[in-house]
């Protein structure tokens, strides 16, 4: 069993829910970015996720490509992100997944990148452009180094796909809430409740919804009736055209703060 899964499998018994906070690497600088990662940290989050930056995202809304973009016309570079991570892996006790597209890992090769997630102390991997029928050889490089490839699902995924999906997927399976991108919504799914249900009857697997979950209240609502919530882009948009402002940096680890409180 993974570190992803072990943490689900704690959380599960003591019938509590996982905030997983998504961060673009690097953004908006390199060391408000690590302190993001100390006071999510800090104040309980159950699961980090670490979006590294790509010039295509094609999953993410413009708050993410936006991030993205920003790192990497700032210096981002992959091995300093493992670098900054290896470093903290002995003072961070919430596991670190992290999320990637498959040209970034293709880069560097399926045999090095599962040692390098390893030694940096990252426990989970996510890959949204990567199906599942085409998984098979990373996910067998990241097994022998105990990182977990965490699949995603759709509202659109048929019964029978969506039944593979759910056996091939470690420590979690990632419920995409919408088709579409990530971004912030004011509304939830008016079908999110049935499609989560419909996921749950075919697997015991634990269940995390993202994208698009925006606030407090959309939070509590998803974990009435799944495992775990992810949010990224509202986090970007309290730092979008502020990333020099202390206090908007201050408004996220705030809003972090809420979030577990009421998760």
């Amino acid at each position: 069993m993974g570190k992803v899964a072990e943490k689900f499998s704690s959380l599960l018994v003591k019938k509590q829910k996982a905030l997983v906070p998504f961060f673009t690497a690097f953004y908006p600088t390199e060391k408000k970015f690590v302190t993001l990662l100390e006071a999510a940290d800090s104040l309980g989050v159950d699961f980090i996720e670490i979006g590294v930056p790509f010039s295509d995202p094609l999953a993410d809304g413009k708050m993410i490509q936006y991030s993205s973009q920003w790192a990497l016309e700032n210096g981002f570079s992959y091995s300093r992100l493992l670098a900054r991570v290896s470093a903290l892996q002995d003072r961070l006790q919430s596991p670190l997944i992290i999320m990637a597209y498959i040209n970034s890992i293709l880069s560097r090769g399926f045999a090095r990148i599962g040692q390098e997630l390893r030694n940096a102390g990252v426990s989970g991997m996510i890959v949204p452009d990567l199906p599942w029928e085409e998984s098979g050889r990373l996910k067998s490089e990241l097994l022998k180094h105990e990182v977990d490839l965490i699949q995603l699902v759709a509202p659109t995924t048929s019964m029978r796909r969506l039944q593979d999906i759910c056996d091939n997927s470690q420590g979690f399976v990632y419920l995409v809430s919408l088709t579409g991108i990530t971004g912030i919504r004011h509304d939830l799914p008016q079908n999110l409740v049935d499609y989560i249900g419909r996921v749950r009857r075919i697997t015991s697997n634990p269940l995390c919804v993202g994208f698009g979950i925006s606030n407090t209240a959309q939070a509590q609502v998803v974990c009435q009736v799944a495992d775990g919530v992810i949010i990224g882009s509202a986090f970007i948009d309290m730092l979008k055209g502020r990333e020099a402002d202390p206090e908007a940096l201050h408004n996220v680890i705030q809003f972090i703060q809420e979030l577990r409180r009421v998760i």
